[in-house]
């Protein structure tokens, strides 16, 4: 398994000691050390499926978008190149509304934004690229089209978006998820409340 795969992995383990407890972490990581020697997309993406089925089972709502937030913001910042390329981009236009406009025309592959009054939807289509994949996540790319994963794993998604435009705007802002494509959604779907 790759370095990242693990250290995704690790991460999870640890936000789960952190926030539930050594024993809830035991329970949901449950066979993740038989992971180090799979290289299989398919076999690590039903291996995180069950262990978030596992994490939904064992840890309350609010503990579970708490602890896989907290793998967003740790994601976001191990991809802090990505984000600073977005925030270069924003500083070249004097306005959010204007930045938009430009990102209309000239998308990066994958996502795409709009703004409708005070709140902005931000989109990723994973299934978009010339290697189509059913999430922007490594632990997740390899999961069959007929499988789906609970929302609670795009709390994870939905921690990076937020530290990519608290960067991006310079304040904090609030993320809801709407809709995923390890869900069943064609693509995600997040509002971002500025």
């Amino acid at each position: 398994m790759a370095r990242k795969h693990l250290a995704a992995i690790k991460n999870i383990g640890h936000n789960l000691a952190h926030f539930a407890g050594e024993k809830a972490k035991e329970e949901v990581l449950e066979g993740s050390e038989k992971l180090a020697k799979v290289s299989d997309p398919t076999q690590i993406a039903l291996w995180v499926q069950g262990a978030i089925e596992r994490l939904d089972r064992t840890v309350d709502k609010q503990t579970r978008t708490r602890i896989m937030e907290e793998c967003g913001y740790a994601c976001a910042e191990a991809n802090r190149k990505a984000i600073d390329q977005v925030l270069a981009k924003r500083k070249k236009y004097r306005s959010l509304d204007e930045f938009l406009e430009a990102e209309k025309a000239r998308p990066l592959p994958g996502m795409r934004f709009e703004k409708k009054g005070k709140t902005l939807y931000q989109y990723y289509a994973p299934q978009s690229f010339r290697h189509p994949m059913r999430c922007f996540c490594s632990l997740l790319r390899g999961l069959p089209s007929e499988e789906t994963v609970s929302v609670t794993y795009c709390q994870c998604s939905k921690g990076f978006v937020q530290k990519m435009w608290e960067r991006v705007l310079g304040k904090p802002v609030k993320v809801e998820v709407l809709e995923t494509a390890v869900t069943g959604a064609k693509e995600c779907k997040f509002k971002v409340n500025l």
